[in-house]
């Protein structure tokens, strides 16, 4: 997946009067998680970048298994990116639906 930019958001957005799209920038940018800071966070706090991202299952069992044995932490540092995507996406078109 790539990285989730102003393409899709104006895709998102493109039904909405000025109002609701002032609306949706301010909501949006509230909430929306900067994908190179989560790769930091993945590489030096592990576990962390999944409370973030809104994974608090998956970032329970990464800090009760030392990262699931190193698996997890490996994995996290190289879907950082992609997680911080998807996250971003989900967040705007639950915002957009609330439009």
């Amino acid at each position: 997946m790539a990285e989730f930019g102003a393409t899709e958001i104006s895709q998102l957005t493109s039904g909405l009067n000025d109002q609701q799209k002032a609306a949706f920038a301010t909501q949006y940018d509230a909430v929306k998680k900067d994908p190179q800071m989560i790769f930091l966070i993945s590489i030096f706090a592990g576990g962390i970048d999944r409370f973030l991202l809104g994974d608090t299952k998956m970032a329970l069992i990464k800090i009760c298994t030392a990262g699931g044995c190193g698996y997890l932490y490996i994995t996290d540092i190289i879907s950082a990116k992609d997680r911080t995507a998807a996250y971003n996406k989900a967040k705007a078109e639950a915002i957009i639906a609330t439009l």
